[in-house]
């Protein structure tokens, strides 16, 4: 019985190393992606910057770069998106005259997808060389453009750069708000293969996050971005996804694709709501709570999973902390599942706790502001201090995989093993309605627990327990908290 057991190991070990060579062929890490950091062009360091260059270059003409928000919000609806593909470092495929068949005469919003080689994202300055000719150029435009969200990829080769951008044209005599998102990665699950239905299951959801997160929900509509090194499995994708959008009852659009890069699964989603986005910051009070809709950590499995796989030494590691391969695996496909299934649960219960279009925001009645727990994981929190201007206790930090979590940090497998990918939702509301709150989550599946408390106004910052140290190795991020 063992040595069948320990020849399935064998197998499994071998058909996975197989398919995390595939994804390297194609100029993907396997492990970084795992992480959920590897695609995304660095923020703090790269785009930011950047984009405060551009600001002040194009002060005065006809394009605004909008402020970081995790959606874009339009008011009133939307009835046309056109999509077009630019080449970066050039402005050579921007025609003014198109723009203006687009816009006739109306003023633009713009979603931007940017996919650029590499060596050009590691400083501003080369970010900036690539993006700045398609910025400049549209910026001569007759109506004005916004652009109201970016998301910035890599790609180890030149030849698969590309600018996309979604047109929104704006309409705003109607009631009511849109939020559209856009989220477009390699793979979540690097375990499995590309066609996996939850590989565009989960890059779906997590474009869907920052929408549902505003408790946006109905109307929903996707224009995939998708693309594969074979015209056979970019065709299972877009089954995959046609699959996905009937599911959830999500219209898709068809527009171009890019037809450029390796392996690219996602799209820009966006869904109408008759009700006003929790954006309410400058309400928030002393005494408020901090309501997370189920625990977190959903990186940190995977991780440990694919570290295994590669280095069995691992696993020995594993067993002297009294985990076994078979738990750990068990852990991932948990984790992909929920990774690869849509918040739209918790979207439906926070928009029933918000103010209608034309009514008043009520301390009492409404959720003053959410925020999406992808990527940084519990870091957020700070965020939400920041956005907010207040000091926040953190009681305790509810971990998917807390032992699993544990043992990353120990052994180095993951800067931050409270990271993921399609997280919970943070959500800052009065006490009042708090009990309501958490009731209405666990009806619809569930696992909130209130988390902290708004503790005062002033200074941001946020008040941790020692046990962060725990699940996160990345100093930088530690020292962002005050740990008790």
């Amino acid at each position: 019985m063992e040595n069948n057991y320990c020849e399935e190991v064998r197998v499994l070990f071998e058909d996975i190393l197989e398919r995390i060579k595939y994804y390297k062929d194609l100029g993907l890490n396997p492990l970084a992606l795992a992480t959920g950091c590897a695609v995304k062009v660095d923020l703090l360091r790269v785009v930011y910057p950047s984009i405060k260059v551009l600001r002040e270059e194009l002060k005065g003409l006809n394009l605004y770069i909008a402020p970081r928000e995790d959606a874009l919000i339009i008011p009133g609806d939307i009835d046309e998106v056109y999509r077009r593909i630019y080449s970066l470092g050039s402005d050579r495929d921007v025609s003014l005259e198109d723009l203006e068949s687009i816009s006739k005469g109306r003023n633009l919003y713009a979603i931007t997808v940017i996919q650029v080689f590499q060596r050009y994202a590691d400083s501003p300055e080369g970010f900036l060389e690539k993006i700045a000719p398609i910025y400049k150029a549209l910026s001569r435009s007759k109506n004005s453009i916004t652009i109201g969200k970016g998301h910035s990829i890599l790609t180890p080769f030149p030849e698969d750069e590309f600018a996309l951008f979604d047109f929104i044209p704006h309409i705003s005599s109607r009631e009511g708000v849109v939020a559209v998102n856009n989220d477009t990665i390699h793979i979540i699950d690097p375990s499995q293969e590309p066609g996996d239905i939850k590989q565009i299951s989960g890059a779906i959801s997590n474009s869907l996050n920052d929408i549902f997160v505003l408790g946006v929900h109905k109307k929903l509509r996707m224009i995939p971005v998708l693309n594969a090194p074979t015209g056979e499995l970019l065709e299972k994708l877009w089954r995959n996804a046609e699959f996905f959008a009937k599911q959830y009852n999500v219209e898709i659009i068809n527009e171009v694709l890019p037809k450029r890069g390796r392996l690219l699964m996602g799209g820009t989603v966006m869904g109408y709501s008759d009700r006003k986005p929790p954006m309410f910051e400058d309400r928030v009070e002393p005494g408020m709570k901090l309501i997370i809709t189920r625990p977190m950590g959903e990186l940190a499995p995977i991780n440990l999973y694919l570290s295994s796989i590669i280095d069995e030494s691992i696993i020995k590691d594993l067993e002297s902390y009294g985990i076994s391969f078979d738990e750990v695996e068990k852990a991932k496909n948990r984790a992909v599942e929920l990774i690869s299934k849509p918040n739209i649960e918790a979207a439906i219960a926070i928009y029933k706790y918000l103010p209608d279009i034309s009514e008043e925001f009520k301390e009492e009645e409404h959720i003053a502001v959410t925020t999406d727990v992808t990527g940084p994981g519990i870091f957020v929190v700070r965020e939400l201090a920041e956005r907010t201007g207040t000091k926040i206790r953190l009681f305790e930090v509810p971990l998917l995989f807390p032992e699993i979590s544990r043992i990353d940090t120990k052994l180095y497998i993951i800067p931050n093993a409270i990271a993921g990918t399609n997280g919970p939702f943070i959500i800052i509301a009065s006490d009042g309605i708090v009990d309501d709150l958490v009731k209405e989550l666990k009806s619809r599946g569930l696992e909130p627990s209130v988390i902290g408390e708004v503790i005062e106004k002033g200074k941001p910052e946020v008040i941790a327990p020692k046990k962060l140290r725990e699940y996160i190795a990345d100093q930088k991020i530690l020292s962002q908290f005050k740990l008790v």
